[in-house]
């Protein structure tokens, strides 16, 4: 396995629309992060002969792995240099929220490897933070950002949210207008999804609405120089996130920490840890056992569905070819009809999404696979 992801699950607070597994401050004690590091440093000690010499990709996630401290992450992952080692071209992206990095910490972690942060700003309209539960301010996210140019990061990405309840096409562009002001190299944007029993849920904006946020950012981040390569990323040329190119294409990863996800694409088997800290540390600490909650392995149903899902997130699309038979060409031609698909412009026996085709993919997907 040529990538690894790592699953930190401490946030200061945690976001009520969030569905990665994480615990707010409010739900951790002192001794979790010594329990969550000495865990960690088992699993990575039992895991990493899995790994690939040298990593392609290395990715924390979270959570908020920027909220752990250095040192600790530096002990955690000392077993992992005797299996594999990062190189130069090694993509090593470390998540970080805008009130839990310091140009200190920054600077150890550039020092130690990681070369690509990835900030999760969310929205720059002060009313939509506080609706959203976030614990930072415009003006600190701003200066968050300026604060890992500072640090002398060159590959940074921002998170942003669109169908936000009474967020207007002027949060959006202004938004976007401040992001790129300053030299990121890729957004990704993520539209606002929640639990038909969450309190929020009534208060979406009808589709019509997604629709139009999700365009919006489309052209403003095409037009500034920003291939959309994703259904919800844009970067700027060369700097596609290699790490999650990794998981739509279909390659290897392990996943290591609560919650973690796993695939192997030689054996077509995944697996996922447990998502409880609790459960992840005793297992490994104190029974001696496996952590995967989970495995898997993909039936000939489950890999022709990923195999089109896969395809159709990416710019690059799917070969013609695949259009295999009288009703995947009827369908294709409609969707083509419809503004949603195309003929691929650099490349003529494939087609791909257009932008609308992007923001429908979901049922897209239904249809052809």
């Amino acid at each position: 396995m040529q990538s690894l992801y790592i699953h930190f699950p401490f946030c200061e607070s945690k976001c009520h629309y969030c569905d990665f597994y994480s615990l707010g401050q409010e739900r951790t004690r002192s001794q979790d992060a010594d329990r969550f590091e000495r865990a960690l440093h088992q699993e990575v000690t039992l895991c990493a002969p899995l790994l690939c010499a040298p990593l392609k990709t290395l990715f924390f996630g979270g959570g908020t792995p920027s909220l752990t401290p250095f040192e600790s992450s530096v002990r955690a992952l000392a077993p992992l240099w005797k299996h594999t080692q990062t190189v130069e071209s090694t993509e090593w992206t470390m998540e970080a929220n805008p009130s839990s990095i310091s140009l200190q910490s920054l600077q150890s972690f550039r020092s130690y490897g990681v070369n690509r942060i990835s900030m999760g700003v969310q929205a720059l309209n002060p009313s939509l933070l506080k609706l959203l539960g976030r614990v930072h301010s415009p003006e600190t996210a701003l200066e968050s950002l300026d604060t890992v140019f500072q640090a002398g990061y060159e590959n940074v990405s921002v998170d942003l949210l669109c169908g936000i309840p009474g967020q207007s096409e002027k949060d959006i562009e202004q938004a976007l207008e401040r992001l790129t002001s300053f030299p990121i190299t890729h957004l990704s944007c993520y539209l606002l999804t929640l639990a038909p029993h969450h309190s929020l849920y009534r208060q979406l904006p009808n589709e019509d609405i997604q629709l139009t946020h999700l365009l919006l950012v489309h052209d403003w981040m095409t037009a500034h120089g920003f291939e959309h390569y994703e259904i919800s990323n844009f970067a700027k040329p060369g700097k596609q996130a290699q790490h999650n190119l990794q998981y739509w294409k279909g390659e290897s990863y392990l996943g290591l920490g609560p919650s973690a996800h796993s695939y192997d694409k030689l054996a077509q088997r995944r697996w996922k840890n447990v998502s409880s800290l609790h459960q992840y540390v005793q297992r490994l600490l104190e029974q001696n056992k496996d952590v995967r909650e989970w495995t898997e392995s993909l039936t000939t149903q489950q890999k022709e569905l990923e195999k089109w899902m896969l395809a159709l997130r990416l710019n690059e699309g799917f070969p013609t070819q695949w259009l295999d038979s009288p009703l995947r060409q009827s369908r294709a031609k409609l969707l083509e009809s419809d503004g949603l698909l195309e003929a691929h412009p650099q490349f003529p026996l494939r087609k791909r999404l257009t932008a609308r085709g992007f923001a429908l993919s979901d049922s897209i997907i239904r249809s052809l696979a």
